[in-house]
């Protein structure tokens, strides 16, 4: 397996293209110890058992530093042209995702997740609907008459985008900084031996900028809370227990990236699945109360993250196998999501599969705080862009993808339409005025 591999890390060709090696992964060596000295899960079992392995943990500094092979990293840096990033950590940006709950194990796991989980309930994602359905009202209004549009910079980013910021209370003038700030944030959680000094540097940039503003944005809550998820925050309290500054600056982050990045991504990701899948996309024009379902198979299938990573606490048998401790174990969600084991015709697109447990937003502690808000986002997005645009259809030249390891998501998409001069509606208020959050 050491070739595809290579392959896999060289080229983000291969990468936007990946399913090969993933079928290859899981037939071949699907517990497999790579020569970077990092292990690779590839089954659904096996990735599943990993998440929710008591002895498998998020906190990078658990890794033991001479397990990996770094004779060979350099040498496949060398080959490729670009230096590795130096293992000695200490940027901007991971001393602030260090303490993002993303990273850390229970306790302070448990704690910061019990703080902020009320804020994603299925009843107060439900109060969010409507104004879900506003915005994508306001978004396609000024491009419908147009017949053409990027989806990524005039609905994928803006939607989510404004959405978080409006639970987090961001004024619509400074949400551009979180937009601009999300894509070299996300690009950072690619595992620790394929960052490269340029995506860490974009990342501390980001960083630097993101905290400053939001340092800001903290005090004024502090001094003037208002009806908003930052101000609930800045209040929380359980057990005598509060957020600390820092904690909340991570906290926020957290929920900029996984309430806007992935977001974006999936929404991109699979009205490109639609576009290419005629049937698919016609059912789903005819049927448009099969959106529920639909979301659930463009996660499996077109999931916007594709890997996650995992240390071993100590000896940790997966898959028949002994991982030692100290491992870095990437879990390949991509692969595990199209494992044939689990989904019958895994790599075609069943919008009415049922049941689909794919992985998409992980398992176990660590399953994605803001899922239900994902999903409604989508659902809501994807049923208006196939229902209310006649003769959809890709434009342009070949859809661009990001060089990222861990996001699977598109810099540009081009659409047209066959024109009609009035948007419709998804079902929120018309006629509201936008209130910003482009990119």
């Amino acid at each position: 397996m050491t070739p595809p591999l290579i392959s896999f890390v060289a080229s983000p060709a291969v990468r936007a293209r990946a399913a090969p090696l993933y079928r290859a992964l899981r037939r071949i060596d699907p517990v497999h110890e790579s020569p970077i000295g990092i292990w690779v899960l590839s089954r659904h079992a096996d990735v599943a058992t990993a998440l929710r392995h008591p002895q498998m943990s998020v906190v990078e500094d658990n890794a033991d530093e001479s397990a990996f092979r770094l004779g060979f990293v350099n040498l496949l840096s060398r080959v490729l042209g670009r230096e590795s990033e130096p293992v000695a950590g200490g940027s901007p940006y991971f001393q602030v995702f260090d303490r993002v709950m993303l990273f850390q194990d229970p306790p302070d796991h448990t704690r910061l997740r019990t703080l902020v989980s009320k804020a994603f309930t299925p009843r107060a994602v439900e109060a969010v609907e409507p104004r879900v359905r506003d915005v994508v009202d306001e978004l396609l209004a000024p491009v419908v008459a147009r017949g053409r549009m990027d989806l990524m910079a005039e609905l994928a980013y803006p939607l989510p985008a404004r959405i978080i910021c409006e639970l987090l209370g961001v004024p619509a003038a400074d949400q551009h900084v979180i937009v601009d700030a999300a894509p070299a944030l996300a690009t950072g959680l690619d595992p620790k031996p394929m960052r490269t000094p340029a995506v860490v540097d974009a990342a501390n940039r980001a960083i630097e900028g993101l905290t400053a503003y939001l340092d800001s944005l903290i005090a004024k809550r502090r001094r003037r809370p208002g009806d908003d998820l930052l101000s609930r925050l800045v209040e929380a309290e359980d057990d005598g227990d509060r957020l600390g500054h820092d904690e909340l600056v991570a906290m926020v982050v957290l929920l900029l990236i996984a309430g806007h990045e992935t977001t974006a991504n999936l929404l991109g990701n699979g009205l490109l699945a639609l576009l290419r899948d005629q049937h698919a996309l016609e059912r789903l024009r005819r049927e448009p109360a099969m959106d529920r379902p639909a979301v659930e198979e463009l996660l499996r299938r077109e999931g916007p993250i594709q890997m996650s990573q995992r240390i071993t606490l100590g000896d940790v048998v997966i898959g028949g196998r002994v991982i030692p401790k100290g491992r870095l174990v990437v879990l390949c969600l991509a692969a595990a999501n199209r494992d044939p084991a689990v989904f019958e015709d895994p790599e075609a697109l069943r919008i009415d599969r049922e049941p689909n447990p794919h992985l998409a937003f992980g398992s176990g502690i660590h399953f994605c705080v803001g899922a239900p808000l994902a999903r409604l986002e989508a659902r809501i997005a994807l049923r208006a862009l196939v229902t209310r645009l006649p003769g959809l259809r890709l434009a342009g030249g070949r859809p661009s993808w990001r060089p990222s390891f861990t996001i699977r998501g598109l810099t540009r998409l081009d659409l047209a339409w066959h024109a009609t001069g009035r948007a419709g509606l998804t079902g929120g208020r018309a006629g509201v005025a936008q209130t910003g959050g482009g990119r």
